[in-house]
């Protein structure tokens, strides 16, 4: 029977001393989960009473052909926002970051609320600029709203983040019941002004939003932080490694407080090394493949006679599908694996799409869209917990700025323009076709990357194994996540530097 090496077992002690006197550490780990999650769910829930909202009064004064204009501009406008933000916030602090993005989405919403009581008349060219105008500002918010499922690596080790990242996702149950649901009361509450209602409600939950971000314990900008807070390589060798023998990268004979500190890898040197583009590209994958969806059943549920209120009963279900399984979601990505996960999540979407062939019934819209939002969060969660663990945090604003920007860009282009593409297909049963057979082609996709990791998984033990003697390739070993391939070449790069 093999025997755990002497360091081996030290850590394991260190470590089990940590968890039993770090009650008051956990404690504060959960409440920033559940404070960045409700975040996640008003931020969201907000984006989301801005899609059934402004598609449905657009199509209302007969502007069906830019219905999803609106979400267009936010997903576009947001992809540039979504470069700046981490910068801002290496700069000027999250708090501020998400601050500033709750006055401008809330700014935002009254002028679209504006718009739609000043100019009631139907067709009004003038209330049509006004939406489309109040919709860009929105785009640094959805932008900052995004990069909360970042903010979590903050707060949890890595072999949770799947978990505390579904946690956070989970907060868009709340935004269900509150946002779309809700905006069904609002929408004619305004006599005379047709859901001027729901972009005042808009407001009220951007304006939470910024509540909460005060309240949660996000980090100071790097020039205000006391000395040794936030080190670099305390804080990206945790964050890959979870190993408290690199916790304190000290010289043990120097009184002096030196540190060892990991330079920056240029963005195309990350690129290359680690898995940064495919997860990126699974992103845009599950992401414009649920965002196509629900930006354009508003037009099929209108042709068939159904009212904006069933509409957004279907986005809300859709909604549900989304955030529920944060859940579970998390646990059953880390026992089957990520890409497994992910594979999962497509193939739930293919059935999604499959129910609403069916017939055109209220009942399958409701069914089908449910099973499309289930099938984003199983191939979103897993991509977007592991980007979270291939960056320093010198090097975390160009990676977030990359992943984000790119997928943000791809879900405005096909946003903005998702309107005239299905009304050139011009049938809801192309359009569903269309969205299966990309769904399919990304779960074989997933499936292919999931052994091409598992196999260079391997490789690293065996060669780690060759070179060294048995204890320490047990150890190795154990250093390699057999699903986690990505992390490969952060952690070449941070141990090269600390063994110069």
């Amino acid at each position: 029977m093999e025997t755990a090496s002497p360091s081996r077992k030290r850590r394991r002690a260190r470590h089990d001393e940590e968890e039993l006197d770090d009650t008051p550490g956990t404690r504060r780990m959960y409440k920033n989960i559940a404070l960045l999650s409700g975040m996640w769910g008003l931020g969201l829930g907000a984006a989301f009473v801005q899609i059934s909202s402004s598609a449905f009064c657009l199509i209302d004064n007969g502007y069906g052909s830019v219905s999803s204009a609106p979400l267009g501009l936010i997903m576009l406008l947001s992809s540039p926002c979504a470069v700046v933000v981490p910068r801002l916030a290496n700069g000027m602090g999250e708090r501020k970051v998400f601050v500033l993005a709750s006055a401008l989405g809330v700014a935002g919403s009254l002028v679209q609320m504006a718009g739609t009581m000043v100019f009631r008349e139907h067709g009004s060219a003038a209330q049509l600029a006004m939406i489309l105008a109040g919709a860009s500002v929105q785009g640094f918010t959805y932008a900052s709203s995004n990069n909360l499922r970042f903010a979590v690596a903050r707060f949890f080790p890595p072999e949770f983040l799947p978990t505390a990242t579904a946690l956070v996702l989970f907060g868009g149950v709340v935004s269900s019941l509150f946002g779309p649901l809700l905006s069904n009361v609002t929408r004619y509450m305004i006599p005379g002004a047709d859901y001027a209602g729901n972009f005042l409600q808009i407001a009220l939950l951007y304006f939470l939003f910024g509540v909460l971000a005060k309240l949660t314990d996000f980090e100071e900008p790097v020039g205000k932080r006391s000395k040794g807070e936030g080190d670099e390589v305390d804080r990206a060798l945790g964050m890959l490694l979870d190993d408290s023998d690199y916790r304190r990268m000290e010289e043990e004979e120097d009184d002096n407080d030196e540190y060892i500190e990991v330079g920056a890898r240029p963005l195309s040197e990350i690129l290359i090394k680690t898995d940064l583009p495919l997860l990126t590209l699974f992103q845009c994958l599950s992401y414009n493949i649920m965002a196509l969806y629900m930006s354009q059943v508003p037009l099929p549920l209108d042709a068939l006679g159904y009212t904006p209120n069933q509409g957004t009963l279907v986005i809300t279900a859709h909604m549900l599908g989304m955030f529920v399984p944060g859940l579970v979601s998390g646990r059953i990505i880390g026992r089957v694996g990520i890409w497994t996960g992910t594979c999962a999540g497509f193939l739930v979407s293919i059935l999604g799409g499959g129910v609403m062939l069916v017939n055109y019934s209220l009942a399958l819209f409701f069914v089908g869209m449910t099973l499309v939002g289930v099938g984003w969060n199983l191939s979103f969660v897993g991509p977007s917990a592991l980007v979270s663990t291939i960056y320093t945090p010198k090097e975390r604003a160009d990676v977030l700025g990359f992943n984000d920007g790119l997928m943000l860009l791809t879900i405005g282009i096909f946003a903005l323009t998702g309107s005239q593409i299905y009304k050139a297909i011009n049938s809801w049963r192309v359009f569903i076709y269309t969205l299966v057979g990309i769904s399919a082609l990304s779960a074989f996709a997933a499936v292919a990357v999931g052994f091409g990791t598992a196999r260079r998984g391997r490789l690293k033990i065996n060669a780690a194994g060759d070179r060294t003697r048995e204890g320490d390739a047990a150890d190795a070993a154990d250093s390699i996540d057999h699903s986690e391939a990505s992390l490969e070449g952060s952690l070449e790069h941070i141990t090269q530097a600390v063994n110069k």
